[in-house]
């Protein structure tokens, strides 16, 4: 596979939110207008949701955590394009993996404020022993992200918002931290690291992988979670995508990447946006944690 042909320029993430004035002026009503001028188009098929096993080693994971499991579900993009029906296909596949906590990675909608009026309902249905957690995206940002949030709080989801979640089993501990969108929000890994002790296992979640890419040397990360790229949305045979959404190009594309002493993984996400997928099937990881016994 040779692509991709084009992505973003280098820049890092911000400690300030960067609004999306460009993306408003111009994005988002051509991709308004895409969305629904090819919706028709658009084919979804249960049968083609692909469910990988992801097994991710970290150190130092207490015995208490290991085999925890956690569905990534990033990108729904809910809109002409991409049905009700379809997410809630999604949410029940999710829930009836029985995973240990879902992970909604951003990108609720795509170009349209109207988009989440169903979506609290579609949202209810994910279900996890220790519950459903999410952080922003890009697009969220571009429609409005404090309609967002009240759709999540509508919902039962909890955000996390440059902070952390940790969990306790029997005498362990595993955080779950979230972080703001790398391209129009404020990144503030400290911040929402700061009350997870140094000997704590560390999952944060980041909806554009490009964050794996500026971690801060010595700040623990074991495993990063991640969507935004789509695998590259429309890919073509022998050749692969055009264009990817990710500063690394084909490096963060998709699947389990080992960045320093981070294990990123990349979901192709479950939506799409102004135009339908290609050669490109849906995907709903489920990362399995495991002990590692050296770094």
């Amino acid at each position: 596979m040779i692509g991709p042909l084009f992505y973003p320029r280098r820049y890092p993430p911000s400690p300030l939110p960067r609004f999306p004035s460009t993306e408003r002026l111009i994005k988002l009503p051509v991709g308004w207008l895409m969305e629904r001028l090819t919706a028709p188009l658009a084919r979804w098929n249960p049968a083609s949701l692909e469910v990988p096993d992801v097994p991710v080693p970290v150190q130092d994971l207490p015995r208490a955590f290991e085999g925890y499991r956690i569905a990534l579900v990033t990108d729904l993009h809910r809109g002409p394009g991409v049905p009700a029906w379809w997410l809630m296909e999604v949410a029940d596949r999710a829930t009836d993996l029985g995973p240990d906590l879902i992970v909604l990675g951003g990108d609720f909608v795509s170009h349209s404020r109207r988009d989440l009026e169903d979506l609290p309902e579609i949202l209810r249905r994910f279900r996890a022993r220790d519950g459903v957690v999410a952080v922003l995206g890009n697009h969220d940002h571009w429609i409005g992200a404090a309609a967002v949030r009240w759709t999540l709080e509508a919902a039962g989801v909890e955000e996390l918002w440059n902070t952390a979640r940790v969990l306790e089993r029997e005498s362990g501990r595993l955080a779950i931290a979230g972080v703001g969108d790398f391209t129009h929000d404020a990144i503030l890994l400290d911040q929402a690291l700061a009350s997870v002790a140094p000997q704590v296992p560390r999952v944060v979640v980041s909806h554009n992988p490009d964050l794996a890419g500026y971690l801060p040397r010595g700040l623990r990360v074991d495993v990063m979670l991640s969507g935004h790229t789509h695998g590259g949305h429309v890919r073509f045979p022998w050749f692969g995508p055009l264009t990817v959404p990710s500063q690394f190009g084909r490096r963060f594309l998709a699947g389990r990447v080992r960045v320093g002493e981070t294990e990123l993984v990349v979901s192709r996400g479950v939506g799409s946006a102004a135009v339908p997928r290609a050669w490109n099937p849906p995907d709903l990881p489920v990362i399995r944690l495991q002990r590692a016994t050296e770094r």
